[in-house]
């Protein structure tokens, strides 16, 4: 079930039945993951514009799916988040990292830890040449560390947000 493992955490990537499954509500999607997922796991965002634009991406390319998913935690056998990379890597190599865990979740290093492993198969997929994190708003500290973590650089500040860079070539093997 799980693509990618981490010690607590495990990655079940988004696939258009899941997605499809996860539009009807929380019941839907346990039903079809087979696994629990949290009451108030879905939100309002989610349904209106998280799950329509992926869902319409992953038509297009169903190879995709790898790339985003839904965490898991191994121990409770439950989804508490979602997190991956928004696209297969662009013409530089690059892929744009997003992550959300369920507030009930959340305090517990579970961000980082699948972040860390999702950056490590990242950096063995054929054509990624390094990880972003873009748009993070500057009050958002439990995200900065996050990706502070991961090893990323600040790259640029804007008004109201900041965005981080890993190369692979930066990464020690």
């Amino acid at each position: 079930m799980f693509t990618i493992e981490t010690i607590r955490l495990g990655f079940i990537p988004m696939t258009i039945e899941s997605i499809e499954a996860a539009m009807s509500g929380e019941q839907t999607l346990q039903q079809y993951l087979q696994i629990n997922v949290e009451t108030n796991f879905i939100q309002t965002i989610h349904q209106e514009r998280v799950f329509p634009l992926r869902l319409e991406k992953l038509k297009k390319n169903p190879e995709i799916s790898k790339w985003y998913g839904f965490i898991a935690e191994k121990k409770s056998n439950t989804v508490i988040g979602m997190m991956g990379f928004k696209t297969p890597p662009n013409n530089s190599g690059l892929i744009e990292i997003g992550y959300g865990i369920n507030e009930k979740f959340q305090g517990n290093g579970y961000a980082s830890e699948m972040a860390s492993g999702l950056k490590d198969w990242a950096f063995q997929q054929e054509g990624v040449k390094g990880i972003t994190a873009t748009n993070i708003r500057k009050d958002n500290i439990a995200s900065i560390k996050i990706v502070k973590k991961l090893g990323m650089n600040l790259i640029q500040k804007n008004d109201d947000t900041i965005d981080f860079m890993i190369l692979k070539e930066s990464v020690s093997e």
